[in-house]
């Protein structure tokens, strides 16, 4: 079992414990006042509905002078009132947190505060190697010539999610990176029987297959769950050569022709039409659904997507894939770039498109959270104007989200601490690892977690309820796999007056030990909030003599 569950620990012992953690040097004065500014986390079930819009005029330049009576916002057709608006444009200088910290202190608090911030996301689980070479090519001639004025990240996808860089403004460094990587061999083939017909194109050749499909489904769903704890707008960059939401459509467009029902038709003996047993096989899952919903994770995470086609321009027939660009796109309010061979200049596009625009918050008049999606229209009175933004969102229910991503957070968690995973920084900690000593053989790591960002739970008498879980893994030689774990859970019933001290002295102790070999190590250190199921983690090394 991934959690080891520990008897709740009293108030008076916790309360010593932070007492002695606020004497450590931990936090740096910067980080203070960055914390300081945090918000406390809402323990309401009212959903705040927040989206971003670009606007734009008919030459494609950002419009920078709207003001919140320009705009009309409505939901289902229904007007909402806003109750939050704000404009956004880069700054001169993009302003980094000065975290100073000794050399035995980690921490995941974000490097940088701007008003953006971008991803590139390097797919080669979808398409095949020369466009893995091609679409690598442009990156690097991207990142060689731009000027990086917002944090930029860069990860790759194959059959997991890495981190190539983390984010930052050094041009270079993010060069290096790429330069450094070579994408897995893949050699996808998704060509249909009509697509080998033909000398000119490969209509339905997608090079990918359902296990690549789901994959990139089930990592977007976890980056979205990294990015989340980011604050602002964030601008995904999916160099890509996507997806069709359904394989071989042309064949299942062949059989739909024909008067059948792909998902209902049944045959004159009673049982299954062939066509209906054709949609339930791999060949022909939809994935219609799932990319709807791994879209609303990321427009809740304030994620917007711009595909650009990795391939360039090429004698394959690619509608359908594109299709799904340009649907992941709108729904999350970004902007697909295809059909053209200069990808540099799409992704420099991209950048620039998603760098300047307003943001709108309201809550929503409808509080019947039934699950189905409600369509979101925005509408300026001044002619001319081309606005993006988000289609809409389900309205899902706060509880029920949560109850349903407790049947996952393990395997979440899980991932989230493996060797090349990046940092998640939805529960802001720091970590001192002491080495051991001559009074001690085991290695110690202690957490001082922001009570800011953990859910807590407030109770009929009073009291503050928290319950976190503290990990670490322990990585020799073999990043694949941990050489040792410790996990423990964490449980806390506060008085008001402890609540409040602990909220203003901004820690929330925790300490694991680990009794390691001789070695060097990598550590992954995290933090779950079990109430929220978000997570923090970081990366941190320890030599063992």
């Amino acid at each position: 079992m991934l959690f080891n569950s520990r008897p709740m620990i009293s108030i008076s012992a916790l309360l010593l414990f932070t007492a002695i953690a606020m004497t450590s040097p931990l936090r740096s004065q910067d980080q203070k006042d960055e914390a300081a500014k945090s918000e406390t986390v809402l323990r309401t079930n009212t959903r705040l509905v927040v989206t971003d819009v670009v606007a734009t005029d008919g030459n494609g330049k950002p419009i920078t002078n709207l003001s919140l009576d320009d705009f009309k916002v409505l939901e289902n057709g229904r007007p909402q009132r806003v109750a939050s608006f704000s404009f956004h444009q880069p700054a001169t200088q993009v302003a980094s947190r000065t975290i100073s910290l000794p050399p035995d202190i980690v921490t995941n608090m974000p490097a940088y505060t701007a008003s953006s911030m971008n991803i590139i996301l390097f797919d080669s689980a979808n398409g095949d190697a020369v466009e893995h070479a091609y679409a690598r090519n442009e990156l690097l001639k991207f990142l060689g010539s731009a000027e990086i004025h917002e944090p930029l990240a860069i990860f790759a996808l194959h059959n997991d999610l890495k981190l190539l860089h983390d984010f930052t403004t050094d041009g270079k460094a993010l060069h290096a990176a790429v330069a450094a990587y070579r994408p897995p061999a893949s050699f996808q083939s998704g060509e249909s029987f009509e697509s080998r017909q033909s000398a000119f194109s490969n209509n339905g050749n997608f090079h990918t297959s359902e296990r690549n499909i789901e994959t990139t489904l089930n990592q977007l769903n976890a980056l979205a769950k990294t990015l989340i704890g980011y604050p602002g707008r964030k601008n995904l960059i999916w160099l890509s050569e996507s997806f069709p939401l359904v394989l071989f459509p042309d064949i299942a467009t062949q059989v739909n022709m024909s008067g059948q029902d792909l998902r209902s038709a049944e045959s004159s003996s009673g049982g299954s039409s062939s066509k209906e047993n054709m949609q339930t096989s791999a060949n022909f899952k939809d994935y219609a659904a799932l990319v709807k919903k791994v879209s609303d994770a990321l427009m809740n995470a304030h994620v917007a997507i711009y595909p650009v086609e990795a391939g360039g321009l090429t004698r394959d027939s690619r509608l359908a894939a594109q299709h799904t660009m340009n649907d992941m796109a709108a729904w999350t309010g970004g902007r697909a770039f295809i059909n053209r061979n200069d990808v540099a200049i799409g992704m420099k596009e991209s950048l620039e498109n998603g760098s300047v625009y307003y943001t709108l918050e309201y809550y929503p008049d409808n509080k019947q959270w039934d699950g189905q999606f409600r369509a979101i229209k925005i509408s300026v009175n001044r002619p001319g104007t081309n606005l993006r933004y988000r289609e809409g969102y389900y309205a899902v229910d706060p509880e029920k989200v949560a109850k349903d991503e407790a049947d996952r957070v393990a395997e979440n968690f899980s991932r989230s601490l493996e060797a090349d995973s990046p940092s998640s920084t939805a529960i802001l900690f720091q970590a001192q690892v002491t080495p051991p000593s001559a009074k001690s053989n085991k290695v110690v790591v202690t957490f001082h977690v922001d009570p800011r960002t953990l859910a807590f739970e407030h109770k009929e008498d009073g009291h503050e309820f928290a319950k976190l879980n503290c990990t670490v893994w322990a990585y020799g030689k073999d990043k694949n796999k941990p050489f040792m774990s410790s996990n423990d859970t964490l449980t806390a019933n506060l008085k008001r007056e402890d609540f409040q001290l602990m909220m203003k002295q901004q820690f929330f102790p925790c300490k694991r030990e680990l009794e390691l070999k001789p070695g060097t190590y990598q550590l992954r250190l995290g933090v779950l909030d079990r109430t929220s199921n978000r997570i923090g983690t970081a990366t941190a090394s320890v030599a063992v003599p």
